[in-house]
């Protein structure tokens, strides 16, 4: 029996043996294969990691940006903003000037009973309002005397009593142009008094142009001559024709091509 037990003890050390060696194999490769598992994955966390500080540098770069474009869009806003307050006071005071141009505007009107000129008549000269008439500039033959010459064309002017012929041929040709070229209270220049009938200035309300025509008495029987002088340019200083500021002389026949081309003009600007 005792060599029945040596066997089975001999047998059985040497199949635990023969376990344990199974074992530490089984141990030793599941030992290297955790080591190799816990190798790749300090190296992919230190990957990660490194990826992770690259993209927050990244993150930092574009906030110092984003603030950059902030801050300048904020003074560019700052700035708009100062323009949108200039431009709405600029708007403010057009509005205010433009309400106070119709205002008045209005209260001519009222006081005209019409959007036309209003005539005034004095002891020396009879002031009418021209209302403008559409188109452009016709030409018109005209002869211009510069203003050092006003002087020598006084001498030359007749008085209103024997210039009331004149001023009945003048009206008959202003009775000729159409109803938009001149106001209705020229064509009544030729029932003024005596002494209104030597010098004519006409006075627009609406843009402060302002001008006189005198009668030129000619000899040897010519034919009469008017005498344009400009007083006032009003709205049209920057715009008027240079024939509008000089002084200019024309025959009583020109009379309906000079206040064509003047009503032309006043259409146009005004």
């Amino acid at each position: 029996m005792e060599s029945l037990y040596a066997k089975l003890y001999d047998k059985y050390d040497k199949l635990k043996k023969r376990k344990l060696s199974e074992m530490d194999d089984i141990h030793r490769d599941q030992e290297e294969k955790f080591l190799n598992y816990v190798r790749a994955a300090e190296e992919l966390i230190q990957h990660l990691k490194s990826e992770n500080d690259k993209l927050n540098a990244e993150v930092n770069e574009l906030r110092s940006e984003v603030a950059s474009i902030m801050s300048s869009k904020d003074k560019q806003c700052v700035e708009y903003q100062k323009l949108l307050i200039e431009e709405s006071q600029k708007y403010k005071a057009l509005s205010d000037e433009v309400t106070r141009l119709q205002n008045r505007h209005e209260e001519g009107r009222i006081k005209g009973g019409r959007r036309d000129i209003i005539p005034t008549v004095s002891p020396g000269s009879a002031q009418v309002a021209p209302q403008s008439v559409s188109g452009n500039s016709t030409r018109m033959m005209t002869r211009k005397r510069r203003r050092n010459s006003a002087a020598e064309t006084e001498d030359s002017i007749v008085s209103p009593g024997s210039a009331n012929r004149k001023v009945a041929t003048l009206s008959a040709f202003t009775e000729e142009l159409p109803e938009k070229a001149l106001s209705s209270e020229v064509l009544a220049h030729a029932q003024l008094p005596e002494c209104c009938k030597g010098h004519i200035s006409a006075n627009a309300t609406d843009c402060g142009y302002s001008f006189s025509l005198t009668w030129i008495n000619k000899t040897s029987g010519e034919e009469a001559e008017l005498v344009y002088r400009v007083l006032s340019l009003g709205t049209f200083e920057r715009v008027a024709p240079e024939w509008m500021r000089d002084v200019i002389m024309f025959s009583t026949n020109m009379c309906p091509i000079f206040f064509e081309r003047l009503a032309r003009v006043i259409k146009l600007h005004c």
